[in-house]
């Protein structure tokens, strides 16, 4: 199948992250002309290489998209393939070869057909088929031309929607893109679990083992605990926790903990006065929203009690103000950034649309 195709993809997840083969998939993706994808969990995993698409699925950029549906052939190692991977299995082409290489039989065709399986190890297969396959001539790599380089380095993440700012609300994404630039690039972000995950692939990181998302057991309040442990593992980086108001809620007795222990912890409250997810999901399936609704908080103050530097916006403009700050972090800061609660992350969206294709 790959030896045939013009024009392959390459998804990694995180197994194969686990598996240390990204310079071995990048060598097979050089000799056959295969572009680059990771799954939620591997994000990042080919940052700075020319063929990166980033993440597959919710997340993809229109660049990415394009060229994903252009693809002949999909091989991937190491990831489930489960509906939020796929979308509901509308995120790769439906008339590509799909080869999966996983070493747990249990996830073979499980969420999606594979055509081709292969019970392995991620970097010791790509390093045997880089062995196995002929190299080919550029003019055989249908996807590796100036064309495609040019097209992935243009990509500008702020086109890919219009942004839903307010008199007193922002937009989370447009939030997301200004904090990618503001905060130190060797950074470790930890992510709770809400409605703001749609801010993900808007804050760019060095690998996967630089990133954390807590959504395993699908409950929020996971991520302030686990920022904690990771700002202490790597003192050398400076550690972001992002969090929904929701979540904050549930777990904000550890500020004094994070005080008391002078951990350098960043905290991005995205502030949507609501229970994000549970709102709109309620309003997919049309049912009263009042339950997940809340007063507008104002956590800044609070934090500030227990010693940290704190600081409340509403506007883009007032984020970029803390630059200084943001910029180089020196004990605990919380930012409230009130955001936007109209703003649904595209896995809501998808998920409503795959309910009204059920029967």
């Amino acid at each position: 199948l790959l030896a045939h195709s013009r024009r392959p993809l390459i998804v990694a997840g995180l197994g194969a992250h686990r598996a240390g083969a990204r310079r071995a998939l990048e060598a097979l993706a050089d000799k056959i002309g295969a572009v680059l994808a990771t799954t939620l969990k591997a994000k990042d995993m080919f940052h700075g290489n020319a063929y990166n698409l980033g993440i597959v699925g919710s997340y993809s950029h229109t660049t990415a998209r394009r060229l994903i549906d252009q693809a002949d052939c999909v091989i991937v190692f190491g990831a489930g393939l489960n509906e939020k991977t796929t979308s509901y299995g509308t995120s790769l082409p439906t008339n590509a070869a799909l080869i999966q290489v996983d070493l747990s039989h249990a996830k073979i065709g499980r969420w999606y057909h594979a055509d081709l399986s292969l019970i392995a190890d991620a970097r010791e297969a790509a390093e045997q088929l880089c062995a196995a396959l002929p190299a080919r001539a550029d003019s055989d790599k249908a996807f590796y031309t100036a064309d495609t380089r040019e097209r992935l380095t243009r990509v500008d993440m702020a086109a890919e929607f219009q942004a839903a700012n307010t008199d007193r609300t922002m937009d989370p994404r447009s939030v997301a893109l200004e904090l990618d630039r503001m905060l130190p690039a060797s950074r470790n972000a930890v992510y709770d679990a809400g409605n703001f995950l749609q801010v993900m692939p808007y804050i760019s990181g060095l690998g996967p083992e630089h990133n954390k998302n807590t959504v395993d057991f699908a409950s929020v309040g996971m991520g302030f605990g686990t920022a904690m442990g990771i700002a202490c593992a790597t003192p050398e980086r400076s550690t972001v926790l992002f969090v929904g108001d929701g979540g904050f809620l549930m777990t904000m007795s550890e500020l004094e903990t994070v005080a008391r222990e002078g951990i350098a912890l960043v905290i991005i409250v995205l502030n949507d006065a609501a229970y994000g997810a549970e709102l709109h999901y309620l309003k997919m399936r049309n049912m009263p929203v009042a339950a997940a609704v809340f007063s507008d908080i104002d956590f800044a103050p609070i934090a500030a009690g227990f010693g940290f530097e704190t600081a409340t916006v509403r506007t883009l403009i007032e984020l970029r103000a803390l630059a200084p700050m943001l910029s180089n972090p020196q004990g605990p800061i919380l930012i409230d950034c009130k955001i936007n609660a109209a703003v649904a992350a595209p896995f809501m969206l998808e998920t409503a649309d795959h309910e009204k294709r059920l029967p």
